[in-house]
């Protein structure tokens, strides 16, 4: 296919060169010769024969239309099809089109077609036309925009048809947890889980890999904390840090940042890879993430974020290749790490997408450092409020949800969860069921899965939403295994209100139904002290620590009591510390606190209190740590009211 398009660019280029030549020709007359001269015979005979060896259509009209003179192949295609020149509007300079024309057999061929007038030494008005034939180019681009459409079905496909299985999966292996098992089966099951999730990564680099080369990919451009987004792509991984023992260090994260825009959930993604592979490839030692802030130019600040680890290291003759798709530094990787060997091609063109550049240095045994860099433009608007949503099974209750899934599985697990929220379910099995049963009953909620015989999801709520009805304001949550389809540029033009990829998790669900039905108990998350104060955090909290105890109700409530009855005085005696600035209690009241804050797996407050334990070490002045001290402060009031929430509820008569 390139030779193809290669050879006719060629002949095109040689064939222009040709008009070039005629038109010199054809106006270099000698001022002094008649209007009516003639080139010399030699000089006519040599014009004809460079026309006549050309593969393209050369032929020059007067006014009125008539041929004056014709090329060779131009007579043999006038032949066969009746030839005539396309009309081209009366111009001053070149006019360019395509045209095409169906021979005796069938076969249609395309042209290139350039005509530009001339004016002749006596006056006379005349349009030189050239065309070039292009019908290999013609099919050459059909064929590729048929390999794309393909490429994107079949991707579509193998997402639906991967996505749903591996939500069944996942959704029994988590209903399996919750059931009385012996410590073997238990195990058993936390393995399911955790392999389907490494397989849901692989899918998800695919598609990722697949949208970014089809150029799909759409980036958010949103205010959002930098800082903050960090931590959460390194609470994600904490667990597996844990595990091998890998300590990890931020640098750089101490000084004030104003909130950037752009997209943190690609930032985010691109750190976790990172992250990920950094543990992957490290058996002891430390994980360092680096951040650097270059010289803000107006409203833009370069910001460089730099992932460093202590582990196998890269053969420095391997670097070039490792931002390769499909490739791996080391060809025993794949089989000893796993891996599909896109993941930093997709952080690498996530990072150029949004206006950056990465790169990679490492010695062989010694350790990696992967760092890129984006100019961030700065936000003159507020961060989003983010809330917490905290679990209760009568939270809830009474919601009346369609569920739209035509998968058995799927729907046992969607009723499973919901039924223990005591919400009231009706399943529909397919798109037309669902319209029927809407066109009954009002709903609170619609689930609907895009996927479905007998109209898909997205048919059917489109036709809930054109066609008035009981509910056609009714919120509608998409359920998608199909990555392609919906996402967050596109739900809300479909007629979602939101949407879930599968497989979600139980408090994905949950998270989406309190929000969607506005029945969520939501606790704004409290603005920072000043502007140099760190980011209000996300409220977010985990007890994974304590493995299966984070199931024991009596064992979780004594840990909320604890919070709530030591953590307030606590806070206070920081406080006082600071009032009287005694740097041994601060930094022994700043440990107390990232202890408690450790077990909950709050990981910006951890931080914070850290930053302060150093702060405190260098005795740093009271304008540095203040902000800091405020910002744990607020957040421990709303984790108490938050726990003591889930106490008073816990203690209800049941």
């Amino acid at each position: 296919m390139e030779i193809s398009l290669s050879s006719e660019r060629q002949r095109r280029e040689a064939a222009e060169a040709e008009v070039l030549r005629l038109r010199a020709q054809l106006a270099a007359r000698p001022e002094a010769a008649p209007a009516a001269a003639l080139p010399p015979p030699h000089q006519q005979q040599l014009i004809w024969q460079v026309m006549d060896s050309s593969p393209n259509l050369i032929y020059v009209e007067d006014e009125a239309g008539n041929c004056l003179l014709a090329n060779e192949r131009y007579r043999q295609l006038h032949a066969q099809v009746a030839y005539r020149p396309a009309p081209a509007a009366a111009a001053e300079g070149p006019v360019s089109f395509e045209e095409s024309y169906q021979l005796p057999g069938g076969e249609t061929i395309w042209y290139y077609t350039t005509k530009t007038p001339l004016v002749q030494p006596d006056g006379q008005r005349c349009l030189v036309t050239f065309a070039s034939e292009i019908t290999d180019l013609k099919r050459a681009n059909r064929l590729a925009e048929e390999a794309v459409q393909a490429r994107q079905v079949f991707m579509a496909s193998m997402s639906h048809e991967l996505r749903t299985p591996l939500h069944g999966i996942m959704g029994l292996a988590e209903l399996l947890r919750k059931s009385p098992l012996s410590d073997e089966q238990a195990d058993y099951a936390e393995m399911i889980q955790a392999s389907t999730e490494g397989l849901l990564v692989v899918i998800n680099d695919i598609l990722d890999f697949v949208k970014l080369q089809a150029g799909h990919l759409s980036l958010e451009a949103i205010p959002f904390d930098l800082p903050k987004t960090v931590r959460e792509a390194v609470r994600s991984l904490a667990f597996r840090m844990d595990e091998k023992g890998l300590l990890l260090r931020y640098a750089g994260f101490d000084q004030p940042l104003p909130l950037l825009r752009g997209d943190p959930y690609r930032l985010r993604q691109v750190l976790v890879n990172l992250l990920s592979n950094a543990i992957k490839f490290t058996q002891r030692g430390t994980i360092t993430i680096t951040l650097d802030t270059g010289q803000r130019r107006g409203l833009e600040l370069p910001v460089t974020l730099s992932v460093a680890d202590t582990g196998i290291g890269i053969d420095e003759a391997n670097l070039g290749q490792v931002f390769e798709s499909f490739k791996q530094a080391d060809s025993s990787i794949p089989r000893l790490y796993g891996g599909t060997g896109l993941g930093l091609t997709i952080c690498k063109n996530l990072v150029e997408l949004q206006g950056g550049s990465m790169g990679v240095r490492s010695t062989l045994g010694s350790g990696t450092c992967f760092s890129f860099t984006i100019p961030y433009p700065v936000s003159e608007a507020p961060a989003r409020q983010e809330a917490a949503v905290v679990q209760q099974s009568d939270l809830l209750q009474g919601l009346t949800i369609l569920l739209a899934e035509d998968n058995a599985v799927n729907q046992l697990i969607a009723v499973a969860m919901l039924g223990q929220w005591q919400a009231q379910v009706e399943v529909a099995h397919n798109g037309a069921d669902a319209l029927h049963k809407a066109s009954r009953t009002r709903y609170d909620l619609i689930l609907m899965d895009v996927q479905m015989p007998h109209f898909d999801g997205l048919e059917a709520t489109a036709r809930l939403r054109a066609e008035p009805g009981l509910n056609q304001h009714t919120p509608i949550v998409a359920l998608t295994a199909d990555a392609v389809k919906v996402d967050a540029g596109s739900y809300q033009s479909l007629g979602f209100t939101d949407y879930l990829t599968k497989p979600y998790n139980e408090a994905a669900l949950y998270a989406m139904l309190a929000q969607v039905s506005r029945r969520a108990p939501l606790l704004p998350v409290p603005a920072p002290a000043s502007a140099s104060a760190p980011a209000g955090p996300g409220l977010a909290y985990d007890l994974q620590l304590f493995g299966r105890l984070a199931d024991d109700q009596d064992f979780v409530s004594k840990l909320l009591e604890i919070f709530v009855t030591t953590v307030p005085a606590q806070v206070q005696a920081l406080q006082e510390a600071t009032d009287h600035r005694d740097w041994l209690a601060i930094i022994r009241e700043a440990h107390h606190l990232k202890t408690t804050f450790g077990n909950f797996n709050i990981q910006l407050e951890m931080e914070q209190l850290r930053l302060l334990e150093r702060l405190a070490e260098r005795r740093a002045s009271r304008s540095e740590f203040q902000p800091l001290i405020n910002a744990v402060a607020a957040a421990a009031d709303s984790y108490c009211a938050i726990f003591r929430q889930r106490l008073a509820h816990t203690l209800q008569p049941q």
